[in-house]
């Protein structure tokens, strides 16, 4: 059973109180937690600096699966978006992105998709399609998210790829924080797949060859709207049973994963466990948080983080210090 004193570190963490006037008396009692206005106006603007510590993804079963995928300029991150599809349940959502390059041959010939800027039309496979600007289209998007129950984005590589990228432009755009506040987290079908299906058992990973062996269809890959239809295809028949709490991602991952590179460098604590914290949206500043009131050993437990890296981190603050 949980003590009192840690109960009362678990919530103040968690509420992200940034100081205490008295954490306990006789501890057995809050006497007082000052919350400041000012961190709840930085958390809903900028959801990177909140104070706050998350807890562990808990999957009730009411999420909503928004099947998704980008189509870009090039094969690099930094690429510009050209289109941008999901699905959730019978819903889909499409929509065409005018680019700010010229998008690259090879992503041309990928995709089917090319956009003359001087006329600002855009054609797929021959076919002219109605581009919009980027700002228009990541909105269009947080609005069909919004429609969804507690929407938990899936898609496949995406973790490697479009999160990146996606989250690069809502910064860009300053929607960020928006988005943050509408999706729970996502998934990426390559990890679950990896993660749960025996390499023998599959030629390889990719989308196409999954589809094939479970669903028995062909498509044709690197066309957003087919490329969802298709994923939701292979999740209702392979991937519905096998997906866990634990292979949710929070969207802001790869910035935390970032936090860490100190921690790594220096081999504090290993790979796999700054993973797990990002994955959850645990960033070095929550864990310095937690370490300023004692706390890591009762919220890192929490999220499945061993002993001997608790102790390691609270080791690391108090050498900072």
């Amino acid at each position: 059973m949980q003590s009192i004193k840690e109960v009362t570190i678990k919530m103040t963490l968690r509420l992200g109180c940034k100081e205490l006037y008295h954490i306990f008396l006789d501890h057995m009692k809050i006497v007082k937690m000052l919350t400041g206005v000012a961190i709840i106006k930085i958390q809903k603007n900028d959801p990177e600096q909140t104070t706050e510590i998350p807890l562990p993804f808990n999957l009730g079963g009411t999420e909503c699966k928004v099947f998704f995928d980008l189509e870009t300029t090039g094969l690099g991150r930094h690429s510009d978006i050209i289109q941008i599809a999901a699905k959730a349940n019978s819903n889909s959502f499409n929509s065409y992105v005018i680019p700010r390059v010229d998008i690259q041959i090879e992503a041309s010939k990928i995709t089917g998709i090319t956009y003359i800027h001087g006329t600002n039309k855009m054609y797929v496979r021959g076919e002219i399609v109605e581009p919009v600007s980027l700002h228009k289209a990541l909105l269009d998007f947080i609005h069909f998210l919004k429609e969804q129950n507690q929407p938990i984005i899936q898609g496949h590589n995406i973790c490697n790829f479009d999160i990146p990228v996606i989250v690069k432009k809502f910064k860009e755009s300053n929607l960020f924080s928006t988005f943050c506040e509408t999706v729970k987290g996502f998934i990426d079908t390559m990890k679950v797949a990896r993660k749960y299906i025996p390499k023998n058992d599959v030629e390889n990973f990719k989308q196409q060859t999954l589809v094939k062996q479970f669903v028995g269809e062909n498509y044709s890959a690197r066309i957003a709207i087919e490329d969802v239809d298709s994923l939701k295809t292979l999740n209702d028949r392979k991937f519905t049973s096998l997906v866990k709490f634990d292979d949710v991602f929070s969207v802001l991952y790869h910035n935390y994963m970032d936090s860490y590179s100190d921690l790594l460098r220096n081999k504090i604590v290993s790979m796999p466990v700054c993973m797990q914290l990002a994955r959850d949206g645990i960033s070095l500043k929550h864990l310095k948080l937690a370490s300023d009131v004692n706390g890591l050993k009762f919220v890192l437990p929490d999220h499945k983080i061993p002993p001997k890296s608790v102790n390691s981190i609270q080791d690391y603050f108090q050498i900072e210090e």
